[in-house]
């Protein structure tokens, strides 16, 4: 196992902060925020690039979870924990901080959260006092970028306080070898290792492991799962945490949202299929590795868990499982009218078709799933319910006529939970439960959930821990060895800061206008300047955007040509992209606008 760098005389400093925290997701932003509102000089590194750093905060929702009644929260997240033990303080200080979340929002965001409306009995109605968990958002919409682009803003809004590196892993933590006190991280920052020193704190708030193969089937068991969140998830607080001589806890514990299309790529399409209830609605089911149903189709998404004898465990990991139809089914699809109908119809061009049950069987390796499709069709027609699984008769048509379907799936993850135990005010301990002087942890690196996952908590504690863990890691400890700081960032250019206010100082000339909007799906805004000739739209420059290269990237230069095309804005938003196009025609828009003012 490789060791956290001791320190020693010997050992030379780069540069000096009072706080580093590593991951600028959303508990990172957090930390650093507060961190910077307590007179705290703060290095917030990531390993992503600018425009790709939020972790999975990026993807998230936005949701958050509040109630009013702290006897009963805490009873309902007790239920959720069982069989698991749970550590009371921990339990207490995140229920009484979720009572306080209304007034969070209001606070440090000058926003009055709204009830979502989602789940009024909460993701588990069956267990007790489940309406009293409910979710609230600060943004208009969810899954636009909406909820990181409010924690980013008050990071950038603090660049006098903030110092932020990107693409600048963190490589080891440096750790007092008689205190066990962590002094500082190892930072590869432009290539070279640099040793920079924390006088107060370090705060770990670098997501989990979804995206690291090998720790997934170390502390999931599982072979196969799809992340559809960030992909800079790799796992590197477990190791920060483990060099520290942490207790690691919750290492089993992860979210899904069931399945993806399978095609072999580090993010797969269609992350959230198990939601579309017209999908599974018919002569159409999951085949398993072999070809046989495990699972209840039509059941509610639970971030993955499925009922299973009075509990909801993870849903049980298939390596290579498939959507099977009919032609029948297959024709239903195609002709859906369903909000999810664009979609659908995308899906099913993905189909591997065989003229017969057998044929589809030997192309797919699933030697029972002619035995599948007939327990299918005996269940239907002579049983009329589903004895073994529990789908609802009215969702199931036996198999007609052929040729039969079958589309690549594959599980999904959405993140792990699993990290260093930390205590109620977010400080990391070792293997007897005690301090490890200034560490600290925020985020889903470590969260408080054991076994399942109740939706919008993730964002309530990223908020919660970043505080709690920002403020912490500020608070001035006793007085450190004077640190000897060689190069130092004000001595060396390649440790300024990367980040800047994003620039809107481009040049128009004549019959030219710039526009801009910030209502894309990344952070930074969309710049555009327009050339006119007369009324007519001569020329579109994008000056500046970090949209997701394989969604807004692409649809930029669409957009362009068939504005140019129709000499009009009011073209269609492209498939997938609709948050950028609608980002781009206002930018565009603006830009037209101000080219006829000269």
């Amino acid at each position: 196992m490789v060791k956290n760098l001791i320190y020693d005389s010997t050992l030379k400093w780069d540069a000096v902060y009072d706080v580093i925290v590593v991951g600028f997701g959303g508990a990172g932003a957090g930390a650093a925020r507060f961190a910077a509102d307590n007179n705290a000089h703060v290095l917030l590194i990531d390993s992503a690039p600018e425009g790709h750093e939020g972790g999975n905060t990026r993807y998230a929702g936005g949701a958050f979870a509040w109630s009013d009644n702290f006897a009963d929260l805490r009873e309902y997240y007790k239920q959720t924990y069982y069989p698991f033990k749970y550590d009371p303080k921990d339990l207490d200080a995140f229920v009484n901080n979720v009572l306080k979340m209304k007034e969070y929002s209001q606070k440090y965001f000058g926003i009055e959260a709204q009830y979502t409306g989602r789940r009024p009995q909460g993701e588990y109605p069956e267990y007790k006092h489940a309406e009293t968990m409910r979710s609230q958002t600060m943004t208009a919409g969810m899954y636009n970028g909406g909820f990181w682009k409010l924690l980013r803003k008050k990071v950038y809004e603090r660049l006098d306080k903030i110092d932020v590196w990107f693409e600048s892993p963190a490589q080891h933590l440096i750790q007092d070898p008689n205190t066990k006190t962590i002094l500082g991280v190892q930072i590869k920052h432009q290539g070279i290792n640099r040793n920079v020193a924390a006088r107060n704190g370090v705060v770990l708030s670098c997501g989990g492991f979804e995206n690291n193969q090998d720790m997934v089937q170390t502390f999931l068991g599982q072979g196969s799962l799809a992340p559809i969140g960030t992909l800079y998830n790799q796992g590197k607080g477990i190791d920060l945490a483990v060099e520290a001589g942490a207790r690691l806890w919750h290492m089993s514990n992860y979210d899904s949202h069931g399945f993806s299309l399978r095609e072999g790529a580090p993010r797969e399409k269609f992350a959230y299929m198990i939601n579309w209830k017209s999908l599974f609605n018919g002569s159409i089911f999951v085949a398993g590795d072999d070809g046989t149903r495990y699972y209840r189709e039509d059941e509610e998404d639970r971030h993955g868990y499925k009922y299973n004898h009075g509990n909801w465990i993870m849903q049980p990991n298939q390596n290579h499982p498939h959507i099977i139809m009919d032609q029948r089914q297959f024709e239903q699809l195609a002709n859906d009218d369903s909000d999810k109908a664009e979609q659908i119809k995308s899906l099913i061009t993905y189909a591997i078709k065989g003229e017969t049950i057998a044929e589809l069987a030997d192309k797919i390796a699933a030697p029972k799933l002619a035995e599948a499709v007939s327990d299918f069709n005996f269940l239907v027609n002579e049983k009329k319910r589903d004895m073994f699984l529990n789908r609802k008769i009215e969702t199931m048509r036996a198999f007609g006529a052929g040729p039969y379907y079958a589309i690549p799936i594959r599980h999904n993850i959405l993140h792990t939970h699993g990290g260093a135990r930390r205590n109620e005010n977010c400080e990391v301990l070792d293997m007897e439960n005690n301090v490890i002087p200034h560490l600290y942890e925020a985020g889903e690196l470590g969260d408080i959930f054991a076994t399942k996952y109740v939706g919008a908590n993730s964002i309530a504690d990223l908020l919660i821990s970043g505080k709690i863990a920002g403020e912490n890691a500020a608070w001035p400890k006793r007085k450190m060895a004077e640190v000897d700081v060689v190069t130092g960032a004000s001595k060396n250019p390649d440790l300024k800061s990367d980040a800047h206010a994003s620039s809107t100082d481009f040049e128009a000339g004549p019959n030219q206008g710039i526009g801009i909007s910030e209502n894309g799906i990344n952070d930074v805004p969309i710049v555009v300047r327009v050339t006119m000739s007369g009324d007519k739209i001569s020329q579109i420059e994008t000056l500046q955007e970090k949209e997701t290269p394989y969604l807004g990237g692409k649809a930029i230069p669409v957009l362009t040509n068939e504005m140019i095309e129709k000499q009009t804005t009011e073209v269609d938003a492209v498939s997938g992209a609709s948050t950028t196009s609608a980002a781009f025609k206002e930018a565009v828009n603006q830009a037209i606008e101000n080219a006829e003012k000269q």
